[in-house]
């Protein structure tokens, strides 16, 4: 073996080694979005990211508000603007949203702390929102809609709930490589698939996706208006804008997405709450988390 062979060799096995030491010790050289985490490092992370256990303890009610505006686009044009309310009292949740038009003048989501409700339109009818979380009412009754804006929220109940939580690894969202992780409810059906994704260098919840779909169903024969084809939906949650109220890092941007594709067709709107005030010095009465 010449020397420059015997070199290479053992550069290469010097590299391998290095290589090796490295993976298992997960060193400070390696980038954060590259090392190996656990579902606990994580939560514990997340759960240091909105302040101290004292902090959080401390807040037992919250009152968030600001301008909202909704945006359709697909399958209706035009924007409104009104006021949003996010209202939450230990594991009870109210979100309001209250705008100026005649045949929609508010979206309504709420959890009693044993019912989940939406609220209906002037002619009776639900929105697409308001009928997605009421025939998929998981986000509202384990405290997953809204995120750390609630008291109510999920991560900060696990104990209680005990849902089922799976790491997987890394997704780039918008450009952003972002921790990502499954959530499952303890008991019931798997129909609706939630993925949480939490920033990598604050440990911060960034986004949550609801993921149903409805699978084709063939009729009794091929002019059987029964036969439905496959229903895609997808509600997600984005927050940006952190900032610190009473020892807590909470987000004053959330935004609401819902697509729908059916065979009737494609919509798509979002609505985005711009938080101008969050108090945790309100009481709540027990009708405030009623949607009558």
């Amino acid at each position: 073996m010449t020397f420059s062979t015997r070199h290479t060799v053992l550069c290469a096995m010097a590299s391998l080694a290095a290589c090796t030491f490295f993976t298992i010790c997960l060193a400070g050289d390696v980038p954060a979005e590259d090392k190996k985490i656990t579902i606990e490092q994580l939560v514990s992370g997340h759960l240091e990211s909105i302040g101290s256990a004292e902090a959080r303890a401390a807040s037992r009610t919250r009152f968030a508000s600001g301008a909202v505006r909704l945006v359709g686009r697909l399958g209706s044009s035009g924007n409104l603007d009104g006021k949003g309310t996010i209202v939450s009292a230990d594991t009870r949740l109210r979100y309001s949203m209250l705008f100026s038009a005649p045949d929609y003048p508010s979206e309504q989501m709420a959890f009693d702390g044993a019912r989940a409700s939406t609220g209906f339109l002037p002619k009776g009818a639900r929105s697409n929102l308001a009928l997605f979380l009421d025939q998929q009412n998981l986000p509202l009754k384990e405290g997953l809609i809204c995120g750390t804006l609630s008291t109510s929220w999920a991560l900060l109940r696990l104990e209680q709930l005990q849902p089922k939580l799976e790491y997987k690894g890394m997704s780039k969202i918008d450009g952003r490589q972002l921790h990502k992780v499954s959530y499952r409810q303890r008991k019931g059906s798997p129909d609706l698939k939630v993925t949480l994704y939490f920033d990598p260098s604050t440990f911060r919840h960034i986004r949550t996706e609801y993921r149903f779909q409805i699978g084709a169903r063939l009729g009794l024969g091929p002019n059987d208006s029964n036969a439905v084809q496959e229903s895609y939906y997808l509600l997600s949650e984005d927050f940006d804008d952190f900032r610190v109220v009473d020892g807590l890092t909470l987000p004053h941007k959330h935004k609401l997405q819902l697509s729908v594709n059916t065979s009737k067709g494609s919509v798509l709107y979002d609505w985005t709450l711009a938080i101008a005030e969050i108090s945790h010095k309100e009481t709540f009465d027990d009708q405030t988390f009623t949607i009558k």
